[in-house]
């Protein structure tokens, strides 16, 4: 796999991953981190856990990248890893996933959540281990218009996830266990830019949280 450090792209190989993976009790993936600062944010959180954050694009997260690698005692992250790859093509080496994130997904991997598309969501669980829970939460104004990524879906609600979109996601081997709007404090929480920004523009800021289990 391919791990951003800064500026710099590195290959990770198998053994190197797992000899990483081996030395923390769990691993959480961030699929499309973006900046990467809820990477590092969920990596301070829980120090005995490994946290990946995965997206298509490296530029955006190379800051958050170079920042996990110095000392600790300057704000480095040891246990944060940032990984270039897009998530219809999620590298071999991810395995033992213990909990997966993706918050404000945008771009094809919006698409891919909301549509929903089944080989995504499989090949995600291929990657887990059994039982791992999940949360996605949704930036509902990519609705209100809707943007050409959402696929001419309609805004998900509590009642429509839990219906329609919890069939299909069963069908990939993931079980929705609650959908909820998410308040103001529960938003800020998520330690995101993207929720910064978009909160910044509007005088309300509309976020649907899926929560469940893979496996």
């Amino acid at each position: 796999m391919r791990q951003v450090v800064g500026k710099t792209t590195f290959d990770l190989d198998a053994a190197a991953f797992a000899a990483l993976r081996a030395g923390h009790a769990g691993l959480v993936l961030d699929l499309g981190t973006g900046d990467g600062k809820h990477v590092l944010t969920e990596a301070r959180r829980r120090p005995d856990t490994l946290v990946v954050g995965l997206d298509a694009g490296p530029d955006a997260m190379r800051r958050a990248a170079a920042r996990a690698t110095v000392r600790p005692d300057r704000g480095g992250v040891p246990n944060a890893l940032f990984v270039w790859a897009s998530v219809e093509r999620l590298p071999a080496e991810l395995t033992g996933v213990t909990e997966v994130h993706s918050l404000m997904p945008w771009g094809s991997l919006l698409r891919a959540l909301v549509t929903p598309e089944r080989a995504v969501l499989a090949a995600v669980a291929a990657a887990c281990q059994p039982g791992a829970p999940f949360l996605l939460t949704l930036n509902l104004h990519a609705w209100r218009p809707p943007v050409p990524e959402v696929g001419g879906t309609s805004e998900p609600t509590p009642s429509s996830v839990e219906g329609s979109l919890a069939f299909a996601y069963r069908r990939a081997g993931w079980t929705v266990e609650s959908a909820g709007y998410l308040d103001d404090a529960q938003i800020a929480d998520l330690g995101t830019s993207w929720t910064k920004r978009l909160g910044s523009t509007r005088s309300s800021l509309s976020v649907l949280a899926l929560r469940g289990r893979i496996g």
